[in-house]
């Protein structure tokens, strides 16, 4: 199995701490965004969006963090992505939380803080504070999720954890606060310091600074 990413994506990170706790043997290759590896015939003719993260496993191609992720919970079986259908539509509610309400906000925030000065583009503050203000709407539910369970769906770690995880990554590197919310901070401190996450990286841009 082949896996293709870059370090400063979220989705392409929920993809590898996917593999490593699941304890996928595969390969990764780095895609270098910056000099448009992504929009290369090669790369296009396996994931046609020109985007990160994308999975080879044999003849099989597929796209998009969610997607690929829930494949290979699938594919490996147990409790990360259970076969109860009930238990597993609860990961999945999860996951595009995750993805819909947390990446997606959190995206403006880290482009606006982070990349565009990094860039020498200008800030939008507009979008950044789009960006805040949803946050603040979104991690309360998450907090409140997390009040009464271990993981966010129970006392498993499954594939809502690691796309809520990927999710916040970014959090220190932004001054993200979370000193309301003590369960999420308990819960994402715990995680970070699994070996399965520490296989990937010590935190969120551990290979931008090395």
């Amino acid at each position: 199995m082949e896996i293709y990413g870059h370090f400063a994506s979220a989705p392409a990170n929920q993809v590898r701490l996917a593999v490593s706790a699941l304890g996928i043997d595969a390969t990764y290759h780095h895609v270098d965004l910056q000099a448009g590896e992504q929009k290369s015939p090669e790369y296009l003719a396996i994931n046609p969006f020109g985007k990160v993260p994308a999975m080879v496993d044999g003849d099989f191609k597929l796209a998009e963090s969610n997607a690929i992720c829930r494949y290979l919970g699938g594919k490996v079986g147990g409790p990360m992505y259970p076969d109860d259908p009930h238990q597993q539509a609860k990961v999945d509610q999860w996951m595009e939380f995750a993805v819909n309400h947390i990446r997606t906000n959190m995206s403006k925030v880290l482009f606006n803080r982070m990349f565009a000065p990094m860039m020498g583009l200008p800030v939008d503050e507009s979008s950044l504070k789009e960006g805040q203000d949803f946050l603040d709407q979104y991690l309360p539910m998450v907090e409140n999720q997390l009040a009464d369970s271990t993981f966010i769906t129970g006392d498993q770690m499954t594939l809502a954890d690691i796309a809520l995880i990927a999710a916040m990554e970014p959090f220190d590197q932004v001054q993200i606060s979370l000193e309301s919310y003590p369960h999420i901070t308990s819960w994402r401190s715990g995680i970070m310091a699994q070996p399965f996450y520490q296989a990937v990286h010590a935190h969120y841009g551990a290979e931008m600074a090395g």
